[in-house]
């Protein structure tokens, strides 16, 4: 985390210094059960909590500086003990901070937005350039108007690129977010059905994406996906709005993008791709599962031309990516079956793509699936739990567990189809729906575990006994 002096936070801020005990902080902290020795503590207040409460515990967890944005006893008590600050609204603080360490460093910023597959491109970007430059990125989706200022706030002295995500449910949230980062390449991976509950219509959420393009300077450079119907228009805008040689493409369909990858081969352990980056020919394996990485792989390897990396180091590079936690991960189990655990995210385009994923993998045993609730896609959510369960019904699944909400628009689909396996199907997780899931594997079968992160799939993952499998917090 970036140190900060009294002057720099003033000079950002505007703060009114309510007492001043201490002038240099070694970083910032919000969370007051981590260590804040040395640290600026920034009192947000979030709709569940509001840590002006919990000030006390910041200054015994070490915290030599509060930024507050209330004036009540409780905050004017600690004044001799520790540097204290008053700002009108501290989350909008803790964004300007983020705006000046944006401006404290050297390092290309490149800004991240999608509907599928941005936390994945952002990983595969951060590996891609990272095999030959300095590259600093959030962990996980640390990406809304928090995890923004505060991926800045962390980047390293010495970093060459710094890959920011940006995600967002409601118009204008990008905006925002590009005005705290000022990225200097943008792209935006896909536009589909994720968070559809607070749209309404894919031309809306389609217009919320775009705001990464319109929003950002005009000289940044901005990456196009050709293949998706949305940020194909989204291009063919940018060609009227913005300088034609700020402007990157890729694509599985156009040989004339910058990025032309296409595949040729797939299986459980790897992807094997080649194409065309630049004009320079190539190949490449890559130790990930699932067809619609080659969209992430492309955008991947578009930041990295745009981050200044040569054809010959992206193609170099294309073999470092590689999937996270809860995403197209492997996992081996002590029965001898394989899991694809899928469970960070989940709408309605990764589902089906998954699901056509499965269908296309050759397998000794048995294919198993066990599905959960989608969350925010709203008044269709029922509609598209139907629909999911009649892609399952299709997929070549000997076996069906579901839990979530539209359970019973989820089994309406499966009936509807000619499924003739066994389902498990239920609003909630069960032991017993683990367990009989877990004595059902045999040595060759796979399982696939996909749902939205809310459901939390990963209950079913110990009573399969994975030989490696940590839990995530």
């Amino acid at each position: 985390m970036k140190a900060i002096q009294e002057k720099q936070l003033l000079l950002a801020t505007g703060a009114e210094v309510l007492s001043s005990v201490q002038k240099d902080f070694s970083g910032i902290g919000t969370d007051t059960r981590q260590n804040l020795s040395g640290q600026l503590f920034i009192a947000l207040k979030g709709e569940a909590f509001d840590a002006h409460h919990f000030l006390d515990k910041a200054v015994q967890q070490g915290a030599t500086g509060l930024l507050v944005h209330e004036k009540n006893p409780k905050v004017l008590e600690l004044e001799k003990k520790t540097s204290i600050y008053f700002v009108p609204d501290t989350l909008k603080a803790l964004q300007q901070l983020g705006n000046w360490a944006r401006h404290q460093t050297r390092a290309q910023v490149l800004g991240i937005t999608g509907s599928n597959g941005k936390t994945t491109t952002k990983e595969f970007a951060a590996a891609l350039i990272g095999s030959c430059r300095s590259v600093h990125f959030n962990e996980g989706s640390f990406n809304n108007h928090w995890g923004v200022p505060f991926t800045l706030l962390q980047l390293p002295q010495n970093c060459d690129v710094a890959l920011v995500e940006m995600g967002m449910n409601h118009a204008g949230e990008l905006t925002e977010l590009i005005h705290i980062a000022e990225p200097d390449v943008v792209v935006c991976t896909t536009v589909g059905r994720a968070h559809i509950e607070f749209f309404g219509s894919i031309e809306k959420i389609a217009e919320a994406k775009a705001e990464i393009y319109d929003a950002s300077r005009p000289k940044v450079r901005r990456v196009y996906n050709l293949d998706n119907p949305q940020t194909h228009n989204m291009f063919v805008d940018a060609q009227e709005k913005f300088p034609k040689d700020s402007l990157l493409t890729f694509s599985s369909e156009d040989p004339k993008a910058n990025v032309h990858l296409i595949l040729q081969s797939m299986n459980l352990n790897e992807i094997k791709i080649k194409g065309i980056i630049n004009g320079v020919q190539g190949e490449a394996k890559v130790a990930v599962f699932g067809k619609q990485n080659l969209t992430n792989i492309m955008a991947a390897a578009a930041l990295g031309l745009a981050a200044g990396l040569t054809p010959e180091e992206v193609w170099k590079g294309i073999p470092y990516c590689k999937t996270n936690w809860g995403r197209n991960q492997l996992v081996e189990l002590k029965s001898h079956a394989q899991m694809i655990f899928d469970a960070y995210n989940a709408n309605p385009d990764s589902m089906k793509a998954l699901i056509e994923n499965i269908k296309e993998t050759k397998i000794k045993g048995k294919k198993i699936g066990v599905f959960g609730q989608m969350k925010e896609i709203g008044s269709i959510s029922a509609q598209m739990h139907e629909e999911l369960g009649t892609w399952v019904g299709q997929a070549g699944f000997e076996r069906v567990y579901f839990i979530g909400e539209d359970f019973q628009s989820f089994k309406k689909g499966l009936k509807q189809t000619s499924f003739d396996g066994e389902d498990f199907i239920d609003a909630d997780f069960s032991e017993a729906m683990a367990k009989n899931l877990a004595e059902s594997l045999q040595a060759g079968d796979l399982v696939t575990l996909k749902a939205s992160r809310g459901t939390k799939l990963e209950r079913f993952v110990p009573y399969c006994q994975p030989l490696e499998f940590k839990p995530k917090n």
